[in-house]
């Protein structure tokens, strides 16, 4: 139906309020993200600025502490020259200044002679000055990895690369002992407690917003952190361990870019590792790595994105709220325009009922006329159905009841009662025969799916109970076959008739009758989907029973065989079983095809199997 004008103008105008409402919002999205990015930006130059200087501060830290060691070896070794030898208390005095200048970042001072081998450890503790047995040292020489550089005499360095004691990291600070001749005397090494020289030098946690500066070693494993217990620990495995439903995704990133760049920054999404349950978060981080003595570090600094980016965001979030407005104040222009417009969609409704109405009309008359053609041909198929299977049902009762009367034809009252049933039955083939007449199967589809070989199966299993015992049956029949669209009823309905006939055929000598059902071979299945365009696209099962009878007389054409009461039996058939047969093969669209080439008779039904 066709738009008034009015209504094309008022859909117009709403169309333009719409598209000004996306582009709003469009704008606003890109805002959001601009700001976000600039923010990004603007944080991680801010970071990059700072880790300057806690790499620098790191850098002089460990440079002061290795001068300080190498002006205490300096004052040592000169001591033991002869005009200036000093007693044993001079020598705690100078160590005790020293060690005691920075008593929580090293507090422990090792001597080894000039072949790297232990010769003395001094320790501070409450002020005073006590010397260490050997084996209470010999564990920061163990885990020092550079140490066999002093021993072997290679070239001095000022500090070796870090190590790992009782969750805490350390590195050791190398200083040779020199004597007046400039000959190496031994070696004066000092532990450096990492962990407490980053909190005391660089790091103080005086800051209200989330974030702090780590070190990272090449292998990746936290060298320092302002979380004790994440010292040692690799920042993927160990943690993954530690909190196995954490995503660590992003983290795998950062360690990629760590690994493959000197330098950088990047946002990404991580954990606070100080909360008891670690909550996501979007972070910006940047990194450098330098090398100090045999060292070699990555130092992070990072950052809470939000926390840092509070203000522009909570203005974007004003900007929303006025657009959220500005859009409830269009929807409600809108539902008066839509209020204005409400007679033409009545207009328009009412139209629509009326046209609705005549559809409505039309459907049901059609719908009358279909249902009352439907009943008829149901009428017409069930009579016949009925009559053919009540005499399928009456004459193996009559064939029984004749048997019996000639075994005990000597018994006259069993033989009475026996003619009596005969009669009866008799009367009822009659009767049947009398009132069948012609009429159509009735078209359709079920939308089951049966599994076709075990349907065969069972109808096999219960007919065989009415098969003479003169008759053997073979069935060779392929498992799990399924077929839509069919009633296995109707399919049962087939196999009785066409084992019926072969029975008949048979009649009362030897026989044997055969069932297969196996899929068609290609040549089969071209052959059957040239019979139009709706079978082209199909796959078949070919149903074959096979009897060794008189087969069809000669001259006899096939199609008349699926006539409705046209029969060869004379008065022992009713002409129904092949009709029956085709009716519901024509009603699924099944072929059924009668081959005559070989002894007997052999009736084809081609099945479409299931699409796939």
């Amino acid at each position: 139906m066709e738009n008034k004008p009015t209504t094309r103008i008022i859909n117009i105008i709403l169309t333009g309020l719409f598209i000004i409402i996306a582009i709003t919002l469009i704008t606003i999205t890109s805002s959001f993200y601009t700001v976000e990015q600039n923010a990004k930006k603007s944080g991680q130059e801010q970071l990059m600025q700072t880790l300057n200087y806690v790499t620098n501060n790191l850098k002089l830290v460990i440079e002061n502490r290795s001068l300080s060691l190498q002006q205490l070896s300096h004052e040592l070794a000169s001591a033991d020259q002869p005009e200036t030898q000093l007693g044993e208390f001079d020598k705690k005095t100078l160590i005790a200044d020293y060690l005691g200048s920075h008593e929580d970042q090293t507090n422990l001072l090792i001597q080894l002679d000039s072949l790297g081998a232990f010769a003395k450890a001094w320790q501070i503790k409450d002020g005073f000055v006590q010397e260490l047995p050997e084996d209470r040292a010999e564990s920061y020489l163990q885990e020092d990895p550079y140490i066999g550089s002093l021993r072997d005499n290679e070239a001095y360095i000022q500090n070796s690369s870090e190590y790992f004691l009782e969750n805490q990291s350390f590195v050791n600070l190398y200083s040779p002992a020199v004597d007046s001749d400039g000959q190496v005397t031994g070696y004066f090494v000092s532990p450096l407690n990492l962990e407490n020289i980053f909190k005391a030098e660089i790091f103080s946690d005086t800051s209200d917003y989330s974030g702090y500066p780590l070190v990272k070693n090449a292998d990746m494993k936290v060298v320092i952190h302002p979380v004790e217990s994440q010292v040692g620990l690799d920042i993927i495995s160990d943690r993954q361990k530690q909190f196995p439903d954490l995503d660590l995704s992003d983290l795998r990133r950062l360690e990629e870019a760590q690994l493959t760049q000197e330098e950088g920054t990047l946002s990404y999404y991580s954990y606070w590792w100080d909360e008891e349950n670690p909550t996501k978060v979007l972070k910006l981080g940047a990194f450098e790595w330098i090398d100090i003595g045999a060292a070699h570090w990555v130092i992070a600094l990072n950052s809470d994105f939000y926390e840092h980016n509070r203000v522009p965001i909570q203005n974007n979030y004003i900007l929303l709220s006025l657009l959220l407005l500005i859009s409830s104040i269009i929807l409600i222009f809108i539902l008066l325009i839509r209020g204005y417009n409400k007679k033409n969609q009545a207009y328009e409704a009412s139209q629509r009922l009326i046209e609705k109405q005549k559809f409505e009309n039309e459907r049901h008359r059609l719908e009358k006329r279909i249902l009352k053609e439907s009943k008829l041909e149901a009428i017409g198929l069930l009579t016949t159905t009925i009559v053919h299977d009540m005499n399928n049902f009456l004459t193996p009762i009559l064939g029984n009841a004749q048997l019996l009367m000639e075994d005990y034809a000597e018994n006259e009252e069993l033989v009475s009662e026996l003619k009596e049933i005969y009669l009866a039955a008799e009367k009822g083939k009659d009767l049947s025969t009398n009132v069948l007449r012609f009429s159509k199967v009735s078209e359709g589809q079920q939308d089951t799916v049966h599994d076709l070989s075990q349907v065969l199966k069972d109808t096999i299993a219960e007919i065989t109970i009415l098969t003479p015992k003169s008759i053997k049956v073979v069935s060779d029949i392929d498992s799990g076959i399924l077929v839509e669209g069919f009633d296995k009823q109707d399919l049962q309905v087939v196999l009785y008739n066409l084992l019926t006939n072969a029975f008949q055929a048979i009649d009362t000598r030897p026989g044997n009758v055969s069932i297969r059902l196996k899929k068609a071979d290609a040549e089969c299945n071209a052959d059957l989907q040239k019979r139009s365009i709706v079978t082209k696209e199909k796959e078949y099962v070919v149903l074959s029973i096979t009897d060794d009878g008189p087969g069809i007389a000669e001259g006899l054409e096939s199609n008349n065989l699926f006539d409705p009461f046209f029969t060869t039996k004379g008065n022992n058939g009713s002409g129904l079983g092949l009709f029956v047969v085709s009716s519901i093969a024509d009603k699924y669209d099944w072929q059924v095809r009668l081959d005559r080439s070989q002894k007997g008779l052999t009736v084809l039904v081609n099945i479409p199997l299931q699409k796939i």
